[in-house]
């Protein structure tokens, strides 16, 4: 498991207290829990942090002592992630083990019990469940039959569950970044990185599907996808609008760039954003600088900007500037 912060999502306090009757009334009407039992412990403290992305919710929550809980049935999917220590979430008659090894999914639309040890601290993803299946939809260019339902654990040690801890942790840290608040753009990007990667990671009643072989898909697809984004750069590019300029599904999408480029759309869109950032970089405008050239070409951390660039263009972005301002 990759290491967060001691606090993650530390600039969007929910609720703290040292308090256990105060617990039990931000238990009640923030977090919906009918039950709470917990042993008190010294010192006592119980954390919260929440953020709101769009259709996706960030959580991050700790505790000094053990705590068992009943929750209110949730209109939302929870991904739950162990930063330290243990717990189990129990629903429809399943109990799953929150840890290092394992992540654990609790279904929307019904009642469930959590129960952490003392000291655990984990990460919760909040998905809205239609929000996925148009995802899927998007996916597989059909909408599937049914209802989507997922299995409780997901192995962290798996190569897909492994992406989306890194995009997860990644996340938390760029919104814990005191940097300059982050282009819309890149929010709905992340956001929907985070969605198909959950997608991608989890077993449900469609993963069959989803990890059949599209057709080999016509080569001006490529052509097509690449003048929007050279047009579009600036926006934020999700899945839905390039499966809408390409007229076939998003496997079909991300094939045709594997096998007519050997790269993603995503990473095409970065080095037009790139080309873009070095053309500013290189202006010798005096009013220029690499953090506000990262953010303007939609970029969500400018040490990862820099790093990018560098790979592309053989110096650091600083260097750049420093030889247009000469």
């Amino acid at each position: 498991m990759m290491e967060v912060g001691a606090d993650p999502l530390h600039r969007f306090p929910f609720f703290s207290t040292s308090d256990p009757e105060e617990l039990r009334h931000y238990a009640a009407t923030l977090l919906k829990v009918s039950r709470i039992d917990f042993e008190t412990a010294i010192p006592f403290t119980v954390r919260v942090n929440l953020v709101q992305l769009g259709e996706t919710g960030l959580g991050f929550a700790s505790t000094s002592c053990r705590l068992d809980a009943d929750q209110c049935a949730a209109d939302f999917i929870r991904l739950q992630i162990a930063v330290r220590g243990s717990a189990t979430t129990s629903a429809c008659g399943k109990i799953t083990e929150i840890n290092q090894r394992q992540l654990a999914i609790t279904p929307c639309g019904v009642d469930s019990r959590a129960v952490a040890e003392p000291g655990h601290a984990r990460l919760t993803l909040r998905l809205k469940q239609e929000a996925l299946l148009q995802k899927l939809t998007t996916l597989l260019g059909a909408r599937p039959k049914g209802e989507l339902s997922f299995e409780p654990g997901i192995a962290a040690g798996e190569p897909y569950a492994q992406g989306l801890l890194r995009l997860m942790f990644f996340l938390s840290q760029q919104l814990d970044s005191p940097a300059s608040k982050l282009p819309q753009a890149v929010y709905v990007e992340l956001e929907q990185a985070v969605q198909i990667a959950f997608l991608w990671a989890s077993r449900h009643n469609f993963s069959h599907t989803l990890l059949c072989e599209e057709k080999k898909p016509a080569s001006a697809v490529v052509n097509r996808l690449e003048e929007y984004i050279e047009a579009h750069w600036q926006e934020a590019i999700t899945v839905d609008r390039l499966v809408a300029v390409a007229g076939v599904s998003a496997r079909s999408v991300f094939r045709a760039f594997e096998l007519a480029r050997g790269y993603s759309p995503m990473a095409f869109a970065k080095a037009v954003r790139l080309r873009h950032a070095r053309a500013a970089l290189m202006s010798g405008d005096p009013g220029i600088s690499v953090t506000a050239t990262a953010f303007n070409c939609n970029f969500a951390s400018p040490g990862h900007f820099a790093r990018d660039y560098r790979n592309a263009f053989g110096e650091l972005p600083s260097q750049t500037v420093s030889r247009s301002r000469g």
